[in-house]
């Protein structure tokens, strides 16, 4: 008899899993309704995704995930350079949520259910359960514990607000300035969807501004919206972490096993290698995975473009 074996997630990592982990027996996709992604483009080296995933529809596909927006800008003193935002010989960038819907709906699986799991005991009649809810999720699960692995190298300070203007003109705009304790911050205005825009700051964890300094820096830029207009905010400090199931037939993939650094690693492709090992292929090359230190302190920003 096959194993029955239970993909827990909605994101990206699910759908690799989806795609990848199917002939390790019946396999079923439980999903959420709506799962939260974050609508900043991403970027990864290209050569090693479309090694594992195939190059006959590599084309199609990077049309398919390709992000809306279709330019980024970053000033830096009085120095401005403007790029496209697309796809390069070298790199893929895509758009978090298209990838997500390309992989898990042309996912191969057995069976989907369309149910939101808070705690990983909740699930029963599996032999597998691949775990790929993300970081808080399974912070939140009490069949979890984590503990940090390093010290966190950025931090971000963030709001979304309701405006005016669609989508600026399809524009991600980065600015960088040095702070009067000589430390670097990156402030960024990036649409995020028809209607809103997020309005942000990346930094040093240990010069993380306030929510009004953040206010103050969109003031002075002038694009600060109104306060009714402000949806949500709050800040970041991503922690590279790692997390350890009690469930023995449990396994976290992705986030959900181990936080990485988004500036110094390529999470997308550390998920992505953890489970083409699952499958009983090779792990991609520690090269392929790091991030190019920059001195940059933003995320965010696609420097890869840049160089």
């Amino acid at each position: 008899m096959r194993q029955r074996i239970a993909i827990v997630g909605g994101g990206v990592t699910a759908g690799i899993a989806a795609h990848l982990l199917t002939t390790l027996g019946e396999t079923t996709l439980i999903q959420p309704d709506a799962a939260p992604l974050s609508c900043m483009p991403e970027i990864v080296p290209r050569q090693p995704f479309f090694t594992v995933f195939g190059k006959g529809r590599e084309s199609e596909w990077i049309t398919e995930i390709a992000p809306s927006l279709t330019e980024v800008s970053w000033r830096c003193g009085t120095n401005i350079r403007s790029i496209r935002l697309a796809s390069t010989d070298d790199f893929l960038v895509y758009d978090k949520g298209r990838l997500a819907a390309l992989l898990l709906d042309n996912a191969p699986v057995s069976q989907r259910i369309i149910k939101k799991i808070p705690e990983i005991a909740e699930l029963e009649g599996f032999n597998r359960i691949l775990d790929c809810r993300g970081f808080s999720a399974v912070k939140n699960d009490p069949a979890y514990q984590y503990r940090d692995v390093r010290a966190a190298h950025t931090a971000c300070r963030y709001l979304v607000a309701h405006t005016s203007s669609e989508n600026y003109g399809g524009i991600m705009r980065f600015w960088t300035e040095i702070a009067p304790s000589g430390k670097q911050r990156t402030f960024f205005q990036v649409p995020v969807s028809t209607g809103r825009v997020a309005l942000g700051c990346s930094c040093s964890p240990d010069d993380l501004l306030s929510d009004t300094e953040l206010r103050a820096a969109m003031e002075q830029e002038g694009i600060m919206p109104v306060s009714e207009a402000v949806l949500f905010s709050g800040a970041v400090v991503p922690q590279p972490s790692t997390m350890q199931c009690s469930i023995e037939h449990v396994t976290p993939l992705g986030d959900a096993s181990t936080l990485p650094c988004p500036l110094t690693e390529y999470g997308m492709l550390k998920a992505l290698s953890q489970i083409v090992v699952l499958s009983g292929g090779k792990p991609l090359p520690d090269s392929v995975l790091q991030r190019s230190l920059s001195e940059n302190v933003d995320p965010h920003l696609p420097q890869e473009l840049f160089s």
